[in-house]
């Protein structure tokens, strides 16, 4: 909740922000395990989604 407050009036700049995130945790997962990596799907909702279906208290 605390980034929902933080990104309150902004909430481009807070998917932006994730979505920075998951692009560095996608290649360091990557860098670890090459071979079988989590389905991007799921990094999606982990990283973005929430962000998409919560409101701003």
């Amino acid at each position: 909740m605390t980034l929902l407050r933080e990104y309150a009036h902004d909430r481009v700049a807070l998917l932006i922000h994730l979505g920075g995130l998951l692009h560095d945790a996608a290649g360091q997962l990557h860098t670890l395990n090459p071979h079988d990596g989590p389905d991007p799907a799921q990094l999606f909702d982990r990283f973005l989604g929430w962000a998409l279906i919560c409101r701003s208290t």
